[in-house]
């Protein structure tokens, strides 16, 4: 290793684990406890995000990977519909204030503009909104209508290049405009006529790559600007139109388009070269949104798979960091198919009790993170049991058995249910969450004849029930999660377009889920402010709440309603259900994970 020394002027150390910082990367070690050399190497990859809320193509974009904007695009028809990407899941944002799609913007999250594109009735829109982070406004007027021309700078300081100023037709542009965050100026024209191509970096410093100079070939030609006139650049390695991109002129990355057929491909530019990165979007599609700071971290959203309409977002990072994204998988599969079962408990513990497998069942399962095994018969057969607690301290009330409810309390022990104190209302599918000492109940279908909502609320000490606080709009079929002096509940029939949160005395409203949840849906445990919820249908579809708003979340591998929920944010489980068939199915949630890319060294 004598080499090593003299090129890098460092002794290789002797470590006993891995280092955890990426200031390591290049660096070489020996691991004493692997018996192994290693170093730290960066890579390149996608990795999947929560889907967009509506698909669609042709769509506007901005801002960054953490802070992204979707806005405009064709569902059909054209939309004014805003999405903001938060890192982690996409919210709905304000509306523009003309639908249309084949726009371009640039900007940030919270600084954003849109431009152009193709309104109704069909023709190229000279249309420039603004956007604060909430709302958007008029903005300056381009000089002329046109679609397809690509953005880059800031709300203050940004560009509209090259397009196509006709629909239907085939009038490419050279032209250049510069917006000041009021009113456009003329710039510099580009060499090449062009729409429909990808651009970054700044007013001053820009970069348009490919696109289309026709309205069919692919060129792969790219152009650098300075802030008053364009340069032709190195090609790009992959021709094709309607990709997407963003970064700085000596640090970009592009991605997807059309060549035909829809790409997956992906490039990375240093300001002097274009480099096809191993990576590859796992979606080939066109037409998309992108957002990226530099070439090393960008977002891909939406698109045009040929065919359908994508909805599916993903993350490039170019780090000695791995990022795995949130995710659902298969867990073992529960003995008995049953829906509306009661659940309780984390990923690695939890259990399912009663439901209707057809037939109201008293079997209750337990989950070890792998499998499940009878447990002990809860003592009478009902479905829409609340449950809360732990798999060896659990609670159990409620439940509907025809031709009525109960106000049965039962508690688990991990082998046998035991009847005690009453609840204090006969019910159905109450809410609930907490723990065998400190466990809260609420909402329910204590009557059975319309309207069939109550917003009793009681709390339980592991003896008695005691009344708390009234919901502020009765329900049942909701769902909860948290603690007693800090809870959630969400959804619920006649409510289903509400969250209560409850701070152990009253409850106050909460953000409203992304779309109306009637019931049948299911939260994880969670806490108040960070909890998962699976929508209703059936669907695959899930949302986040993080105290304050829902966003999107990585969708189920089947789609199903009714099932039963444990866990938490990032360790949930969601178990049986119907589809319309009763299932087994046990799916597993992981949230998103980060570990240093350490290679072991091998010699040849």
């Amino acid at each position: 290793m004598s080499d090593y020394k003299e090129i890098k002027g460092k002794t290789i150390q002797s470590l006993g684990t891995d280092p955890s910082e990426t200031s390591t990367e290049g660096q070489v070690w020996y691991n004493s406890a692997a018996g192994a050399f290693k170093s730290l190497f960066a890579l390149e990859a996608w990795s999947s995000g929560a889907s967009m809320i509506t698909g669609r193509f042709d769509i506007g974009s901005a801002g960054t990977q953490t802070a992204a904007l979707g806005f405009g695009g064709y569902t059909p028809p054209y939309t004014n519909a805003t999405e903001e990407y938060n890192g982690s899941g996409w919210i709905v944002g304000g509306n523009l204030g003309t639908a249309r799609q084949n726009l371009y913007g640039f900007g940030t999250q919270t600084a954003g503009v849109a431009f152009g594109g193709r309104a109704a009735p069909p023709g190229t829109s000279t249309s420039v909104e603004e956007y604060d982070g909430s709302t958007w406004t008029a903005g300056g007027a381009l000089p002329s209508g046109r679609q397809g021309a690509m953005g880059a700078g800031i709300q203050t300081a940004g560009l509209s290049i090259g397009g196509n100023s006709a629909f239907p037709g085939n009038s490419i542009l050279t032209t250049t405009s510069e917006y000041d965050g009021s009113t456009w100026t003329a710039g510099g024209a580009l060499n090449q006529a062009v729409a429909d191509g990808a651009g970054a970096g700044t007013q001053t410093a820009a970069l348009s790559a490919l696109g289309t100079q026709n309205g069919s070939n692919v060129p792969t030609t790219a152009e650098e600007y300075d802030g008053s006139s364009w340069t032709t650049t190195n090609s790009t390695n992959t021709g094709r139109r309607l990709a997407n991109g963003g970064g700085t002129q000596s640090s970009a990355v592009i991605f997807g388009g059309f060549i035909p057929p829809a790409s997956s491909a992906t490039e990375t530019y240093d300001g002097t070269t274009f480099t096809t990165s191993p990576a590859s979007l796992a979606t080939a599609r066109n037409s998309l949104g992108g957002a990226a700071a530099t070439g090393s971290s960008a977002l891909a959203f939406g698109g045009n798979k040929q065919p359908g309409f994508a909805t599916e977002t993903e993350e490039y990072n170019k780090s000695a960091t791995v990022i795995t994204g949130a995710a659902w998988a298969s867990g073992g599969a529960l003995g008995t198919a049953r829906d509306k079962a009661g659940g309780f408990g984390i990923q690695t513990a939890a259990a399912v009790v009663g439901g209707e497998t057809p037939a109201l069942t008293t079997a209750t399962e337990e989950y070890n993170g792998s499998s499940w095994t009878a447990g002990g018969a809860y003592p009478t057969a009902f479905l829409g049991i609340a449950a809360l607690g732990t798999q060896t301290a659990g609670v159990g009330f409620g439940g509907y058995v025809p031709p009525g409810y109960t106000n049965q309390t039962n508690e688990y022990d991990g082998s046998s249910w035991t009847t005690v104190n009453n609840y204090p209302q006969t019910s159905n599918s109450s809410g609930a969450c907490g723990t065998l000492t400190a466990g809260l109940g609420f909402g329910g279908d204590n009557t059975g004849v319309s309207p069939r909502n109550t917003t009793t609320t009681a709390e339980y000490n592991g003896t008695n029930w005691t009344a708390g606080g009234a919901l502020g709009t009765g329900g049942y079929l909701l769902r909860g999660a948290g603690t007693q002096t800090a809870a959630a509940a969400v959804g619920g029939q006649s409510r289903n377009s509400l969250t209560e949160e409850y701070n152990g005395t009253s409850w106050a409203a909460g953000g409203a889920p992304l779309a109306p949840v009637s019931g049948n849906g299911t939260t994880q445990a969670g806490t108040q402010d960070a909890f998962i919820y699976i929508s209703t249908s059936p669907s695959a579809a899930t949302q986040k709440y993080d105290g304050t708003v829902f966003s999107t979340s990585p969708s189920l591998a089947t789609g199903r309603h009714s099932g039963s929920g444990a866990g938490t944010a990032t360790a949930g489980l969601y178990a049986g259900g119907r589809q319309p068939a009763y299932t087994t199915a046990t799916e597993e949630f992981t949230g998103e994970t980060s570990a240093l890319n350490v290679e072991s060294l091998t010699t040849s």
